[in-house]
């Protein structure tokens, strides 16, 4: 059964336990009296990966730990992309997210409205890699991603959510956040996500979502996946 104060995070993230010991600041979970918000930190989570499933959200959308909680939750929240933005076209990814977005839509009908599936844009990244070998190619990708996404955002109705990230905040891998910082991410995040549980609940309990609208949209997005 849904528990109206559930979110969920699902992040690309390093697992809490590479933090100093006081300073974790993702925490698998976290219950205040009003909400509960659960922290999936997959360190190397890319939308699509070919080579390894468990560090592929498309498969892991399936497995039994993340789908029940997938099943509970009011909203979930993916930070996800900076891994595949280095290694893959932003066009191509903008293509692997839709196949996800669809996936999540039409298996969970709960999460249906704008609301309930939000992801993160990608903040700065200077890791450079093979395919984007200079800091300029990669920050056109990064950029390029972006755009896509707040189109793909308005086609498929979700939520895209703006980290205060910036080059700065970097560490000199050019990949993670420096330390200090982490705290700043994990509180926006946290306020974000109690935000959107107070919405979801209030929307639940003014215009409740009827069975007949849930089956409609699984078969439009069956239907779109056919034509494609």
């Amino acid at each position: 059964m849904q528990y109206p104060g559930v979110a969920f995070l699902v992040c690309g993230y390093p697992e809490p336990s590479t933090f100093p010991r006081d300073g974790k600041y993702f925490p698998p979970l976290l219950k205040t009296s009003s909400y509960k918000i659960i922290v999936k930190p997959i360190s190397g989570l890319q939308w699509i990966n070919h080579y390894d499933k468990n560090l592929c959200t498309k498969s892991l959308l399936f497995s039994s730990s993340i789908s029940s909680i997938l099943f509970s939750c009011v909203g979930v929240l993916f930070l996800i992309g900076t891994n595949s933005i280095r290694n893959t076209s932003a066009p191509r990814i903008i293509e692997q997210l839709e196949d996800t977005i669809d996936l999540v839509r039409f298996n969970y009908g709960h999460l249906q409205s704008k609301v309930d599936i939000s992801i993160i844009s990608v903040f700065p990244c200077h890791k450079t890699s093979k395919l984007f070998p200079s800091i300029s190619s990669l920050t056109s990708n990064v950029n390029n991603y972006n755009i896509l996404l707040e189109d793909l955002s308005i086609r498929k109705d979700f939520s895209i959510v703006h980290l205060p990230i910036t080059v700065e905040h970097l560490n000199n891998d050019g990949l993670h956040i420096r330390f200090p910082y982490v705290s700043i991410l994990w509180n926006f995040l946290e306020q974000y996500l109690a935000d959107l549980i107070i919405k979801k609940s209030t929307f639940t309990r003014c215009i409740p979502r009827s069975r007949t609208a849930i089956q409609k949209r699984k078969k439009n997005l069956l239907a779109d996946q056919i034509h494609r």
